[in-house]
């Protein structure tokens, strides 16, 4: 019996600057074993001829909703590329209502008001349509979503009426007093906690399904921010259960980096203030499959949604600014808490005001108990300064930017933020130059999860409508794959068995049907994967 398989007749980007191509990789036991031909075709008990086909290590999300992916495609699609208009979007929506079984909560999922007019549907709008259902949409930003009369009253609120926004929410009222339908942050969690809970079955079955919808777009690893903490981020409480379901009953199809909500942790009373989960588990627990990342916290909203926290009002929306979901002071003691207990750390922070109240208690939990290469992580820096890109290298932290958003969200960000602080937004290269190794991710299904679109959006930087989006913050194709494998790997402290091509390395890797390397950068979006291949398996698509 030999080694398990050989790749060849390859072009194989490796991403290790001493051995940046080759054209073999042999693979024993999930690992690569030799490059080129340092071992003999004949050691190997298969061999597959690539036929000249493009290969990187396997792309790595380093912040994407994989439940969410899965659950999506369950629900009713109302995408701006599917719902182009409000009357489109309620046609949706009744259409699933009379499809619907008696009593069946109706959700639908991925709609932009800037796509539909700056208007967001209504209560009483979903009302006509719903059949007597509960409906409950979510907005593409995930940070919003409107329900109908039914949900609310299923909820308690009679009519619409005695709606109280929690800290760090927002609840529209009309002139009578009723929620007109919109619920902003944490505000969303007055309705969904009367939407029945997903088990731990239908949590299995959605990685599955999220697993084989990323696989065949060549992702091979994926770091999924938030669970168990539903009325914030998460599906469930027992999020991580459905995760571990899924991983024994053998439909984990990608390697999973999962981060707890940072409110699932809690006082270890401790005289320093640790913030941890019982028996001081912390990130890095697991294995190759499923571990324990960092831990999420949001601090802020979206900037579609304009509840981003920003140092000065929105342009669309003057006398607004946002606002912080957890006080300053909370978040100063849940921050520090956790990275006292060992935690990564991976703040979301999108508009520049929640970005310095983020970077004041990082510096603050580093001076009160140093840590070196805790690695910290930014999640999105979406609008940020030079000055504040400084502070981010100095205190080591990792940004995790969204190349996507810029072709899907752009639009609806030009108009909140208005042209000069525009050019301060979805910063790229700026990072780059910086000397900050970035990771590369989606948000998705916030926006699609396509990794070719997504390094189509870094390299050329245009909006849907066709409008250039901060062109001097353009990167390059080898910059964007290596934020895709390198960089992603790096943000999870991962960089030791994923990112690159070598011996020892995990045998995880994307064939491509061109090599984006060479093809003309209008034309990247135009490449696709052909095949996927895991621990030295084909597990979506076929070779050459």
């Amino acid at each position: 019996m030999g080694l398990d398989a050989l790749y060849t007749n390859g072009v194989f980007y490796t991403q290790v600057p001493s051995r940046p191509r080759a054209s073999a990789v042999g693979i024993h036991a999930g690992r690569i074993v030799s490059l080129d031909h340092e071992l003999e075709p004949a050691l190997f008990d298969e061999v597959y001829d690539l036929r000249g086909a493009t290969v990187v290590p396997g792309f790595n999300d380093a912040h994407c909703h994989l439940t969410y992916i899965g659950q999506a495609l369950s629900q009713v699609d109302l995408r701006p590329t599917v719902c182009r208009s409000m009357d489109a979007l309620l046609a949706a929506v009744g259409a699933a209502c009379a499809a619907a079984g008696r009593g069946a909560v109706v959700q639908g999922a991925g709609y932009d008001q800037n796509h539909l007019g700056g208007e967001h549907p209504t209560a009483e709008q979903l009302d006509a349509v719903s059949q007597a259902h509960p409906v409950w949409l979510v907005h593409n930003s995930r940070h919003m979503g409107v329900a109908n009369t039914a949900l609310f009253e299923a909820a308690g609120f009679a009519d619409r009426r005695g709606a109280v926004a929690p800290e760090g929410g927002l609840v529209p009222l009309d002139a009578q007093g009723r929620a007109v339908g919109l619920l902003q942050e944490t505000a969303q969690a007055l309705v969904t906690a009367a939407i029945p809970a997903p088990s731990v079955d239908d949590l299995a079955a959605m990685v599955d399904a999220g697993s084989r919808k990323v696989l065949s777009l060549g992702i091979t690893s994926i770091s999924e921010p938030g669970l168990g903490a539903p009325e914030h981020l998460g599906m469930s409480v027992v999020d991580l259960a459905g995760y571990q379901l899924a991983k024994d009953t053998g439909r984990l199809g990608v390697r999973a980096t999962v981060m707890p909500y940072l409110t699932t942790l809690h006082a270890l009373g401790s005289s320093d203030g640790s913030f941890g989960l019982d028996l001081g588990i912390r990130t890095g627990l697991g294995d190759e499959w499923l571990r324990l990342g960092p831990v999420k916290i949001l601090s802020d909203g979206s900037l579609i949604g304009r509840s981003a926290f920003m140092s000065s009002d929105y342009h669309a929306a003057p006398d607004s600014r946002g606002f912080l979901q957890f006080r300053a002071e909370t978040l100063r003691e849940m921050i520090v808490g956790a990275h006292r207990a060992g935690w990564q750390v991976a703040a979301h922070a999108i508009g520049d005001a929640a970005l310095d109240v983020v970077l004041d208690i990082f510096q603050e939990a580093q001076r009160l108990a140093p840590r070196p290469d805790a690695r910290h992580r930014i999640e999105h820096l979406s609008v940020a300064s030079d000055a504040q890109i400084r502070r981010v290298v100095e205190l080591g932290l990792v940004p995790v930017p969204q190349g996507r958003f810029i072709f899907e969200l752009g639009d609806g960000v030009r108009k909140a933020l208005g042209p000069e602080r525009t050019q301060l937004a979805y910063r790229v290269r700026s990072l780059v130059d910086a000397g900050l190794e970035i990771p590369a991710s989606t948000d998705a299904p916030v926006v699609e999860p396509d990794p070719i679109q997504n390094i189509d959006a870094l390299v050329n930087r245009r909006t849907a409508a066709g409008a250039d989006f901060g062109p001097e913050e353009r990167i390059s194709v080898e910059q964007a794959i290596r934020a895709y494998t390198v960089g992603s790997a790096y943000a999870n402290h991962d960089e030791h068995h994923k990112g690159t091509l070598a011996p020892g390395m995990l045998a995880d890797l994307a064939v491509l049907s061109e090599d984006l390397h060479q093809v003309p950068v209008d034309q990247i979006s135009q490449v696709t994967v052909t095949a996927t291949v895991v621990s030295g398996h084909v597990v979506s698509g076929d070779l050459p």
